[in-house]
């Protein structure tokens, strides 16, 4: 009798365990799989900010810009110019004149009106007049042709060796943006400064058209 109460009261303590041992492994097993869903990437929610215009066309003001762009891409790929000659146009006159025709260079005692590429204007209809900027520009190309094939293949290089091989002697402490000792390096990093937005300038009227 002692025998068989023990060996039930075994039983049951097995049935136990193992009943334990079930429980724990569910459980073990559920949170498993409960971090593994949390585990499991998400998808991000991002919104890109709307692309501002470089050039505000709306604008009384700033639309004298874009028409200065707007000729340059013309003219310059009128020309046979590909994208690293517009570009460099872009920067130069971007440097030279912030895309204002009409602007006041040159240095103490001798300033005058400039053209978009800080030369001294002597276009009929003024500085600031479209013929004269379309001048400026049809002007930039011709010099453009006479300079060496291997400063084509950098937008910065090109435009900075056509300024510099104008005839009429480009001179860097006569500009608008001189500051004392300025020569070709600081004209190498102004125009490397305006390149970024003359590529934001060219893709607005990419988009334009």
């Amino acid at each position: 009798m002692k025998r068989t109460a023990r060996a039930t009261a075994g039983a049951r303590m097995i049935g136990i365990v193992i009943a334990s041992a079930a429980l724990v492994a569910g459980l073990t097993a559920c949170g498993t799989d409960n971090g593994g869903g949390d585990a499991s990437p998400r998808p991000e929610t991002t919104s890109a900010a709307p692309q501002v215009p470089v050039i505000d066309v709306n604008d009384a003001v700033d639309v004298r810009r874009y028409y200065t762009v707007e000729s340059i891409v013309r003219i310059v790929t009128e020309r046979g110019g590909d994208e690293t000659a517009v570009l460099g146009t872009l920067a130069a006159a971007e440097a030279e004149s912030g895309w204002y025709a009409g602007n006041s260079g040159g240095g103490a005692g001798k300033r005058s009106t400039v053209d978009v590429f800080g030369w001294r204007s002597s276009y009929p209809g003024g500085a600031e007049s479209g013929q004269a900027t379309e001048a400026a520009v049809e002007h930039f190309m011709d010099v453009a042709a006479t300079v060496p094939p291997e400063t084509r293949d950098d937008p910065v290089e090109f435009a900075v060796a056509v300024q510099f091989a104008d005839p009429r002697g480009y001179d860097p402490g006569d500009r608008v943006f001189s500051r004392a000792r300025t020569n070709r390096d600081t004209v190498v990093t102004k125009y490397t400064a305006s390149l970024p937005e003359a590529k934001a300038a060219l893709e607005q009227v990419q988009q334009a058209r």
